[in-house]
C-alpha cells in the first residue's frame, strides 16, 4: 500500500523542511504536496505564482485563489481533496491549530517526522559540494579576523584599531559585512573575549586584550544554496598563558583523536567518548563523569550541518553512526571561568562513497605573535 503523500504549509526562509522540499524562497506561507519524490505540487498565493513558475520549475504551480467567504483551511483542504484522496502526511512542525481544522474538513491526517529528517541527512555529493563552498568563504572570514588581530598595536594591554580599543562588536560587524559580500548571511557570530568565554555560547562584548583569549565562532549560510558552514577558532594576541596553552593542546589533541576515529558506520557515541578520554587524562571535566571544579567541557563533539546549523546527527551519547551523506561537525571546548574558553571546530563530510573528508582547512594556531 502506498503512503499518503506528504503536506506542508510554512514559510521557507527559517523552515528548512519547507525549504528542502520546494526549493522555492518564499516569506510568506505556502502549501508543499509532495506526492513522489520527483512530482511536487506548490499551492501559493496568486502574488507568488509567476515568481514561483521561475523560481521552482521542476513542481507544478497551483494559485490559491480566496473564494468569498472562504477560509485558509477551507482553501487548504479543496487544494488536497482535488490532489489525494483526503490523507496526508505532515511534519510534526506543522501548526497544531492547523492540522485540528483540515481534521475538521474532513482531511486525514499521519504525522511523520522521520522520513524526510532520513533524506535531509544525507547530503548528495552537491550538497556536500555547497557546504563546502560556503565554508570557504567562513575561512575568509576567519582570515581577515585573524589579520585584524595581528595588525593592532597593544596600548595598556588592549588591543587598538583606528585610534580606538577593538571591540568584540567591531570584529563581529567586520565578520557579518565581508560574508555579505560573498553572498553569506549570518546571525549571533560569536566573538567571546576573555572570561566570559567560558559560557560556550556567549556572543561576545567588549574590549580585545593582549594575552586573553577570544573564542571566534562562525556559522554563515549561503544565500543561494541556503546551507550552512560552522567554524570555531580561539586566538591569543601575543603570548598565552599557561593554562590556556594547555587547554588549547588538549582542545588539539582531542580533534585530532576524534577526527581519525571517523569512518562509515562508527557510533558517534564513540567519537565523543574518544574526545572525553584525551580531556579526562588531561586532568579536565567531562560530561557525564565527576566534573572537576574549575574547567571542562560542557557539550558534546559535534552535531549535523546542513539547511540548518544543528541538525542530525548528533556526535554526542546518541545510537547514531557515521553513514554516507553525513556532514557533522567536530568541535571539543574547554572553559574555565578564570580564563575564558578554547575551542576549535571543523566540518567533516562522510561523502556518499563512504569516504571521510575533513572540508576544513584553516590553521588551529593559537597565539598571534
Amino acid at each position: 500500500m502506498s503512503r499518503p503523500p506528504l503536506f506542508h504549509f510554512s514559510e521557507s526562509y527559517q523552515d528548512a523542511d519547507q525549504y528542502y522540499l520546494s526549493g522555492f524562497l518564499c516569506q510568506d506561507p505556502f502549501a508543499v504536496l509532495e506526492t513522489g519524490r520527483r512530482k511536487v505540487v506548490l499551492g501559493v498565493s496568486p502574488m507568488e505564482e509567476g515568481r514561483a513558475r521561475k523560481e521552482a520549475p521542476a513542481a507544478e504551480v497551483v494559485p490559491l485563489h480566496r473564494k468569498k467567504g472562504q477560509n485558509l483551511t477551507q482553501i487548504l483542504g479543496a487544494f488536497l481533496r482535488r490532489r489525494c484522496d483526503g490523507k496526508v502526511r505532515v511534519l510534526p512542525t506543522l501548526s497544531l491549530g492547523l492540522a485540528q481544522d483540515l481534521r475538521a474538513e474532513g482531511i486525514g491526517i499521519e504525522i511523520d517526522g522521520a522520513t524526510l529528517a532520513r533524506r535531509r541527512r544525507s547530503k548528495t555529493g552537491g550538497q556536500i559540494g555547497a557546504i563546502e563552498s560556503v565554508q570557504r568563504a567562513c575561512e575568509g572570514a576567519m582570515a581577515a579576523v585573524r589579520a585584524l588581530l595581528a595588525g593592532c598595536p597593544v596600548r595598556g594591554g588592549v588591543l587598538q584599531h583606528g585610534g580606538e580599543p577593538l571591540t568584540a562588536e567591531k570584529v563581529r560587524s567586520v565578520i557579518e559585512v565581508l560574508l555579505l559580500e560573498s553572498g553569506l548571511e549570518t546571525a549571533d557570530t560569536i566573538v567571546a573575549p576573555g572570561r566570559g568565554g567560558s559560557d560556550p555560547h556567549w556572543r561576545g562584548a567588549g574590549e580585545l586584550r593582549a594575552g586573553v583569549p577570544v573564542v571566534v565562532d562562525i556559522f554563515p549560510r549561503s544565500r543561494l544554496s541556503r546551507y550552512h558552514s560552522d567554524m570555531t577558532r580561539t586566538f591569543v594576541v601575543g603570548r598565552a598563558t599557561p593554562t590556556v596553552r594547555r587547554m588549547h593542546e588538549a582542545v588539539l589533541e582531542a580533534q585530532d583523536v576524534a577526527i581519525s576515529t571517523l569512518r562509515q558506520g562508527v557510533r558517534l557515541a564513540d567519537v565523543h567518548d574518544s574526545v572525553c578520554d584525551v580531556l579526562r587524562k588531561r586532568g579536565y571535566g567531562v560530561p557525564g563523569g565527576p566534573r572537576l571544579p574549575r574547567s571542562g567541557l560542557l557539550h558534546g563533539t559535534g552535531h549535523g550541518l546542513g539547511l540548518q546549523v544543528h541538525e542530525a546527527p548528533s556526535v554526542s551519547v546518541t545510537e547514531d553512526t557515521l553513514e554516507p551523506g553525513d556532514v557533522i561537525t567536530i568541535e571539543p571546548g574547554l572553559y574555565d571561568a578564570r580564563v575564558g574558553g578554547v575551542r576549535l571546530e571543523d566540518v567533516v563530510a562522510c561523502m556518499p562513497d563512504g569516504s571521510v573528508r575533513n572540508l576544513t582547512r584553516f590553521p588551529r594556531e593559537l597565539e598571534i605573535v
